[in-house]
């Protein structure tokens, strides 16, 4: 069983895999270029912002989604509690994810508070499908590293690139 808690951070380019709310927890992540497999029926994400003024959440950025084979046994993601909020941009998702994506766990009134985005795909009624503006301020790097006086990301990349580039 692997779980990801996650709090502020930058990922990029891993392999994660698990079965249910294998990637959890309320903090800021934006997991950019990552497989992630879905081993059995369940939940990619368990996101718990605890409030709409939070600045918490969950963005997947030109991921990968695989499954075991077989179709529609894993949603994209439920709220852990009635904020949580995740987007997927630019994601491939196989036959594992099921055609509506996402779980309200049980709770209807999740439904008016949680904030479940996809971009350039829609699914369920309740989830949002953002448009290119709303879209710029999960796409862009600042949204896990949002202060310009302290950069921690910028520095952390700057370090990835080879001096010879």
């Amino acid at each position: 069983m692997c779980f990801l808690q996650l709090q502020i951070s930058w990922v990029a380019d891993c392999y994660i895999e698990g079965s249910v709310d294998f990637i959890f927890g309320n903090s800021t992540a934006l997991l950019e270029h990552c497989h992630i497999h879905c081993k059995s029926a369940g939940y990619i994400t368990a996101q718990s912002r605890k409030s709409s003024q939070e600045t918490t959440g969950y963005v997947f950025l030109r991921c990968v989604i695989t499954g075991n084979g077989g179709t529609q046994y894993s949603y994209l993601g439920r709220p852990w509690g009635p904020f949580g909020r995740v987007v997927f941009a630019y994601t491939y998702m196989d036959a594992c994810i099921k055609h509506h994506g996402w779980n309200n766990w049980g709770k209807t009134e999740n439904e008016r508070s949680a904030c479940f985005y996809e971009y350039k795909y829609k699914r369920v009624t309740w989830a949002r499908e953002l448009v290119d503006e709303e879209a710029d301020q999960f796409l862009m790097h600042s949204f896990i590293d949002p202060n310009s006086e302290r950069p921690w990301l910028a520095q952390r990349m700057a370090l990835r690139v080879p001096y010879s580039a």
